[in-house]
Formats: C-alpha cells, sequence, structure tokens
C-alpha cells in the first residue's frame, strides 16, 4: 500500500488547474507506484493487528492437549 499512497500523493501535487484536458496523457510522464520496501513491510507489520485473539488460542491449545490432533 505504500507505494500506492506514495503515488497518490505525487498525483495530488499536481496543480489539476493548469492541466491541459484536451491533450492526451504521455503514459511516460504520469507517475507511476515504486516497487515495495523493506521498510513499507516494516511499516505494514508493526501497523496491523492480530486478527487472531489470545483467549480462543489458550481454549484450543487447552483442548489439543487433552484431546490431541485428528
Amino acid at each position: 500500500m505504500k507505494p500506492l499512497r506514495r503515488l497518490m500523493s505525487q498525483i495530488e501535487q499536481i496543480e489539476l488547474d493548469m492541466a491541459n484536458w484536451s491533450e492526451a496523457v504521455d503514459a511516460s510522464k504520469t507517475p507511476k507506484p515504486g516497487p515495495v520496501t523493506a521498510e513499507d513491510m516494516v511499516a505494514a507489520i508493526e501497523a496491523t493487528k492480530s486478527s487472531a485473539q489470545a483467549v480462543p488460542l489458550l481454549k484450543y491449545e487447552k483442548w489439543m492437549k487433552e484431546f490431541g490432533s485428528m
């Protein structure tokens, strides 16, 4: 997501009132999302909350100790 956020930031900086809407867009001059960096991954991991809750996991661990796997 971070490369897309950087891209959106670049697009938002373009002055839309200065754009010539009658001309075709040169694809080589349009902003493009960059690669995903290690910093992007670290930021995503730090911002992501766990989808699993500790209480149900403890319940399943207890069940596994008592009954084992199938």
